[in-house]
């Protein structure tokens, strides 16, 4: 029983990932309610680029959903991890 403890153990906890990724804030939008930070280039073919939400940010940009909490608390240019 003991090695089955401890093998769980270590399973669990190689498991866990606490790393953060953090990016650099390159622009912000509210989108019906919705708030988004959007970060590095997507680097998506033109063929697939469109508009998110209708709004004419270019989905060449990869993008975040926030609540407007977290909205409020960055500007464009601020470090956010997640």
């Amino acid at each position: 029983m003991k090695i089955i403890t401890t093998i769980l153990i270590i399973l669990f906890t190689l498991s866990c990932n606490s790393e953060q990724e953090c990016e650099i804030i390159r622009d912000k939008d509210e989108v019906n309610g919705n708030y988004y930070f959007y970060f590095r280039s997507n680097f998506l073919p033109n063929s697939q680029a469109n508009n998110i939400g209708g709004t004419g940010f270019a989905s060449q940009y990869a993008s975040g959903k926030v609540s407007k909490e977290e909205y409020d608390k960055y500007a464009v240019g601020d470090e956010y991890c997640f």
